[in-house]
């Protein structure tokens, strides 16, 4: 059995510690390696490139960079046709046009958010103001009427809210509501 103080079995064991450590951090996965960087991998590989086009005029030795997986959409023009940030969008016209219900909407919401988070669909301002804002009132709703609590939304307060929103993102953004 090893001494307390013995050197060698005391550099040993921080070896072992950090190997269990590098195992877990391998074991977590691609999300929460990225989990450090505020705007994922994609952000951090363009900001190293620009970093070192600052420092060194060009990226002597380097690399080019892969393409980001996904783009930072900003605007609801820009989001691409197949991502769930773009169903976001259209439930956001249909519940404004009435032709889906307030829980549909709730669902539908609830379901595509997690999808483009799982995804990695990076949204930003001012489209991820909006997004954000409807999240923030759909925490005030409840889908089951029975479950609701004082103060929570109902179907008719939730749309009036969501169209109030909507309408002003439009006008902010293109000059115009829709």
């Amino acid at each position: 059995m090893a001494s307390g103080n013995d050197p060698h079995a005391r550099e040993l064991a921080r070896q072992a510690r950090g190997r269990k450590r590098a195992g877990k951090a391998a074991e977590a996965g691609r999300k929460a390696r990225t989990a450090a960087f505020g705007e994922g991998a994609d952000t951090a590989r363009a900001l190293s490139g620009r970093r070192a086009e600052a420092v060194f005029g060009s990226r002597p030795g380097l690399p080019a960079a892969p393409p980001p997986r996904n783009r930072a959409w900003s605007r609801p023009e820009d989001v691409t046709s197949d991502s769930a940030a773009a169903r976001l969008l259209a439930l956001l016209d249909a519940f404004a046009q009435g032709s889906c219900t307030a829980p549909e909407f709730a669902r539908g919401w609830w379901e595509n958010r997690r999808i483009s988070q799982a995804n990695g669909e990076r949204i930003r301002e001012p489209l991820a103001d909006l997004f954000e804002h409807v999240f923030l009132t759909l925490e005030d709703y409840a889908i089951e009427p029975d479950l609701a609590e004082p103060g929570d939304l109902d179907d008719a307060d939730l749309r009036e809210a969501v169209v109030r929103s909507w309408t002003a993102f439009r006008e902010e953004t293109t000059g115009r509501g829709r």
